[in-house]
């Protein structure tokens, strides 16, 4: 600080300035600039608000300044003014430049120093701008006018040219001096200083880089020649992109005085891709484009690449030459040449010429040349053309004309033989030349049209389609097209009809050549007769393909063949020719095993082959190989020679898989018809052995009892039990002759299946009636689970189903011992249409079946081993019988078992489903709401408790299940704990430690009357009814339960729940006089009801069945019965056919006559099959007493 006091202190008041801009622009010092700075420092800048009143104000403007500009200044001073006021005041005036690598700017400054000899101080400080809108020494500024217009114009100019106006600095890389607002948007950028910013300050930058040094470098050429320049360059976008420029400029002087240019830059990037789209195409034209000088050298100006690609020199070398297309021509085309080129001509002319030009390595081109002459831009004659190499067509006109000349000499040749058939046809002409042919095949003759004699070659074939393919084939415009495609020759083999009427094969062939003098296109045809070689050819083939799949002509001493007929799509062929031994191994690997491949290689080696041929003078073997998708395939391979001399081999191959096979196969037929025979020989004879057994024993028993009962007449017990045994027999005896009948009834396809009505309900219980008691009388447990979603009705040959299922239930139960148990299982397997899929299962826990003989238990006779037979007894044809049965239907059935554990029988059979019943799943049936019925289910079978739960669930019912008596107990003790009770209880009658009779006691007398307790039951309950009653059983129902049976018990207890009891006495009935005809097969049944009846006056007569129910009305007088109770299920005839035939009778009351049905089940089908057999009303069993007088009083009395 002091040295610097000391320089103020000697230094002037210029001298100070100086100082004072040194350190603010050149060394960027804040602290030192404001020492030089006075306490009443006052400044204005160019800026309309830019000033300081005050030290302090100018010392933070110049921090400021020095903050956003940190760059240093160059700095020059002028100075163009002084003046001292008097020793401590000074004002200077004096030009400021100012320049760093973003600023260059050119002040006016003025400038008040205070002080003296003590150093001085600025006092005041004002920068200012020149006006340039004034110029030189003008007062007012009329170059603003002036400038204005004329910037108007430029940007009226400007903005319909594609680019703009900039410019820069004439220094090393062009610092930014000038842009115009046009050029910024053309270039994408916001503003001036983001294009600045952009190119780092320098004009250079806005280039592609490419360019740059080439650009700079003329640039400044052509400016130090002339003073402006013109260049064009590719010029960077904002988005990095790249246009190319016409940039016209000029060197001017800056405002600053700075030397700078300024330039007009056009987009001109549409005319440089077109330029390079026309030197692209100039360049690739075939052969070449050129402008020769009109001399007699034919001085090269200026050509495409496909001059120098044609002759061979690269542009230099041929510049070597002087560029005379004269040094090329071939010599002996060149006067020619000159004089066709050099004549007199006019401005425009057309010269088109055909001559010779030697290439760099010596070879002889052919050209056609097509030039015009014109004047070029400096005066001078031009020729401007292009040239294409012909040297191949003039070669290939050149073999055009040969091949010509030859085929006329042939057609002159041929002219003379016997028979001859030929002719030349002038197809540019349109005319037949020549025509020699026989009288009887004569098509045409001299003179012709060619389409007319084209017509009539394709007339004469003798299947007209491939007339039409000849006149396609042979039409002119269309072999004009295709011999200038390349294509002159076409070969027809066909029947051919002659003048006579005879048809002969005929082989014709067309030849098209130019003519070389005339340039005509002619053809030439000839016909032949091949009947006697066609003849042959197919004899042969069609031998060849009958016997043999490949015949080769095999040449050994030259290792080549050739195949002479092939079958199409065998494995292993060979190409038609090629080397023999190559095509052995590819085939040998391709097709064959090891073994295989080893022996084929080894029969076709050449010496073999001669050894072998030379002893025996053939051999044959045989092989095996593998088609494409891996199937074995036995060959037969003859070898013969052709030619002993020549070593020339046939190999002919035949495929005898079939016969191999079909030779397999009926060795293995006969050995299997032996076997069966043997087997089925066999087998009937223990039938037989069998039959005799099990057919002599009843016979013996009858005979024997026979005899017995014969001693014994008079001893009524003794006979009747000899009786008894005989019809027992007697039975026995004829499900033997029936299951045989059956047998014979399948074998020979006599049997055939019904198709009706199968009701559900009805089939399953049947099945289980018999079931149950033959299971009973064994000590066996006996279960049937039916599915809740089983249709009503079925269709299909309910005999035979139940047939098969009774067989299968049959063996079941007698195969297992006492303790054991046998579950049937009726579910639908799927329903499709009109169609359902129903499964019956089987299982039991018998004695099972052997592995071994599982395979053989459904053949006819069969039986797992005597001692079986004799325990059991049978005759083996049951399953066999059962097993065809479900063929029959388009079933299946299929048997698990192990044995000591059991088996399980599976059928598998498609049902019919009636239109009914699919009318009814369409309909929303109406059910009563049984919601407000809680139950509860009791069973010992799981499986029949989740059965039951999901049909109670159908029906809109709150069920759970318990499986045993002792935990329902349970479960109805803890709800009336709780003052809750349940609405209905379902209890199987046989259960393990406590059964259903037992449970249903101790429930009613904890829950009282209100619960209605239904006993579940597979067997006749006839002999427990009584005691279920006594224990408090509301109900009893069949098993498996079926949903109508459900829904009609839940129906009546619905009903009955919502009675109310009626407050007078019941009514006191009295029938005396009257006589009712009850038909009930079960006894007990009988005496109960007759008792009931008789208590009000009722006369009863009873019938054991529909049978004798129908005999005694038939018999009666008219009024005889006033009614008829008719029980539904009877032996015999039930009662519903009962029913039917009574209303046919001719009995006067016959159709008048009360019938009241009487059945266990009160099934809404059921009501429905009553009232169709003409029953009047229908009664559920037990049957209430009042509800009996009521239904007898209404139908008697009331009416």
């Amino acid at each position: 600080m002091e040295r610097i006091k000391e320089m103020e202190t000697a230094m002037t008041a210029w001298e100070t300035l100086q100082a004072f801009c040194s350190a603010w622009f050149e060394r960027r010092s804040a602290e030192e600039t404001s020492l030089f700075l006075d306490n009443e420092f006052c400044f204005v800048g160019t800026g309309e608000d830019e000033f300081a009143h005050s030290l302090q104000e100018m010392k933070e403007y110049i921090a400021k300044d020095i903050r956003e500009i940190p760059e240093p200044f160059s700095v020059t001073l002028t100075l163009f003014q002084e003046q001292r006021i008097h020793d401590e005041v000074y004002n200077l005036s004096a030009w400021m430049n100012l320049k760093n690598s973003q600023y260059c700017w050119r002040l006016r400054g003025f400038f008040t120093l205070v002080g003296g000899r003590g150093g001085w101080r600025l006092r005041t400080l004002w920068f200012s701008e020149p006006g340039v809108s004034q110029q030189g020494g003008e007062h007012y500024p009329q170059t603003l006018v002036v400038e204005n217009l004329a910037r108007q114009r430029q940007e009226l100019l400007g903005d319909s040219l594609p680019g703009g106006m900039m410019g820069g600095y004439i220094e090393e890389g062009f610092p930014f001096y000038f842009i115009n607002s046009r050029m910024l948007k053309y270039l994408g950028y916001s503003g001036e200083a983001e294009f600045v910013s952009d190119i780092g300050g320098m004009v250079s930058n806005c280039m592609h880089p490419d360019d740059r040094a080439a650009v700079d470098a003329e640039v400044a050429r052509q400016i130090a020649e002339r003073g402006e320049y013109v260049v064009e360059y590719r010029m960077k976008k904002q988005n990095g992109s790249y246009i190319w420029v016409h940039d016209l400029g000029r060197r001017i002087t800056a405002e600053n005085g700075m030397p700078a240019i300024i330039s007009v830059c056009l987009d001109i990037t549409a005319q440089k891709t077109a330029q390079a789209e026309v030197m692209h195409l100039y360049n690739n034209v075939p052969g070449a484009v050129f402008r020769v000088r009109y001399d007699d050298t034919f001085t090269v100006a200026d050509a495409s690449d496909g001059l120098y690609e044609l002759l061979g020199y690269t542009r230099e070398e041929f510049a070597a030459l002087g560029n005379r297309m004269a040094s090329v021509v071939y010599p002996g085309d060149l006067d020619a040449v000159r004089k066709k080129l050099l004549a007199d001509r006019g401005r425009g002319d057309t010269i088109r010429d055909e001559h010779r030009l030697v290439c760099k390595n010596g070879k002889i081109k052919w050209i056609s040349l097509k030039a015009q002459l014109m004047s070029g831009d400096d005066g001078e004659r031009y020729f401007y053309g292009v040239f294409v190499d012909v040297t191949d067509e003039k070669l290939a006109q050149k073999r055009a004309g040969e091949l010509y000349e030859k085929e006329l000499a042939y057609f002159v040749q041929a002219a003379s033989a016997e028979g001859s058939i030929q002719g030349r046809v002038n197809i540019t002409q349109d005319r037949v030349e020549s025509y020699h042919s026989t009288e009887a095949a004569a098509i045409t003759q001299k003179g012709e049209t060619y389409e007319k004699a084209i017509g009539k070659l394709a007339a004469a074939a003798s299947e007209p389609e491939y007339g039409k393919y000849l006149r396609t084939a042979l039409d002119r415009v269309n072999v004009v097209a295709e011999f200038a495609a390349g294509k002159n020759n076409y070969d027809f083999e066909y029947l051919r009809k002659r003048k006579d009427g005879g048809i002969f094969w005929s082989r014709t062939n067309f030849r098209f050549y130019q003519n070389p003098e005339s340039g005509d296109l002619i053809a030439f045809f000839y016909t032949s007769d091949v009947t006697e070689q066609k003849i042959q050819r197919q004899l042969l083939s069609k031998v060849t393909e009958l016997d043999y799949e490949l015949l080769s002509d095999i040449d050994i001493r030259n290792d080549t063949y050739h195949v002479v007929s092939s079958h199409p799509g065998a494995e292993g062929m060979m190409p038609e020719k090629g080397r023999f031994q190559a095509e052995a191994v590819k085939i040998a690997v391709s097709f064959m095993d090891e073994d295989a491949a080893q022996e084929y290689l080894t029969k076709l080696d050449p010496e073999y082959m001669k050894r072998e041929l030379d002893g025996h003078g053939s051999y044959n073997f045989m092989t095996q190989t593998r088609d494409e998708h891996g199937a074995v395939r036995v060959k037969r391979y003859q070898v013969f020679y052709i030619s002993r001399e020549l070593e020339r081999v046939c190999i002919a191959r035949t495929d005898v898989t079939d016969i191999i096979r079909q030779e397999q196969q009926q060795k293995e037929a006969l050995a299997a018809a032996l076997t069966a025979a043997e087997q089925a020989n066999a087998a009937k004879t223990d039938f037989l052995s069998r039959m005799s057994h099990e057919i002599r024993t009843p016979m013996n028993a009858i005979i024997g009892m026979s005899a017995i009962a014969a001693q014994a007449v008079g001893n009524d017990e003794q006979v009747a039990e000899c009786i008894s045994k005989i019809g027992i027999s007697s039975r026995f005896l004829l499900s033997l002759i029936n299951d045989i009948l059956d047998m014979s009834r399948i074998e020979s396809g006599k049997m055939l299946l019904k198709n009706e009505k199968i009701p559900t309900e009805d089939f399953l219980n049947g099945l289980n009636a018999i079931c149950y008691s033959q299971a009973a009388s064994k000590g066996v447990d006996y279960e049937c689970i039916a599915d809740p979603t089983l249709d009503d009705v079925y269709t299909g040959d309910a005999m035979k189903l139940q047939q098969v299922l009774l067989n299968i239930l049959s063996n079941a139960i007698k195969f297992t011992g006492e303790g054991g148990k046998v579950t049937f299982s009726a579910m639908v397997r799927r329903k499709v249409r009109n169609m359902a899929g129903l499964r019956f299962t089987v299982n039991d826990n018998g004695i099972g079946i052997g592995e071994d003989f599982l395979r053989h238990m459904f053949e006819p006779f069969a039986q797992e081993s005597m001692g079986t037979t004799a325990l059991y007894g049978g005759t083996g044809l049951g399953l066999a019988i059962s097993k065809s049965i479900v063929d029959m239907m388009g079933g299946t059935i299929t048997v698990r078992s192990i044995k000591g554990i059991g088996s399980e029988f599976t059928v598998d059979v498609e049902l019919g489903i009636t239109e009914e019943e699919m009318r009814r799943r369409n309909r929303k049936k109406e059910n009563p709401n049984f919601s407000a019925l809680k139950t509860l289910v009791v069973d010992d079978d799981v499986t029949v408790c989740e059965s039951a739960m999901v049909t109670l669930k159908e029906m809109g019912i709150i069920a759970e299940w318990v499986d045993s008596g002792q935990k329902a107990i349970g479960r109805v003790q803890e709800l009336c704990g709780l003052g809750r009770y349940f609405d209905m209880i379902l209890i199987d009658w046989k259960m393990p430690e406590m059964d259903g009779i037992e449970t249903a006691r101790r429930i009613r007398a904890m829950a009282g009357p209100e619960v209605t307790i239904i006993i579940m039951t597979a067997y006749d309950w006839a002999a427990i009814e009584h005691e279920a009653r006594s224990a408090g059983v509301n109900l009893l129902m069949s098993k498996p339960m079926f949903k109508s049976s459900l829904v009609s018990a839940f129906s009546r207890v619905l009903g009955e729940k919502e009675e109310k009891e009626a407050e007078n006495k019941p009514e006191i009935y009295d029938f005396t006089g009257r006589r009712v005809l009850l038909v009930e097969d079960n006894a007990i049944n009988t005496e109960v009801a007759t008792v009931v009846l008789e208590s009000r006056g009722f006369t009863v007569d009873t019938a054991e069945n529909g049978l004798r129910a129908i005999e005694m009305f038939s018999k009666s007088e008219a009024g005889f019965y006033d009614a008829i109770l008719m029980d539904i299920r009877m032996p015999l005839m039930d009662g519903l056919t009962a029913a039917k035939n009574i209303r046919h009778l001719t009995n006067r009351d016959a159709g008048t006559v009360p019938i009241i049905a009487m059945t266990a089940n009160a099934f809404d089908d059921d009501i429905e099959k009553s009232k169709a057999a003409g029953m009047n009303a229908h009664l559920a069993k037990p049957i209430e007493p009042e509800r009996l007088f009521q239904v007898l009083y209404h139908f008697i009395l009331g009416q």
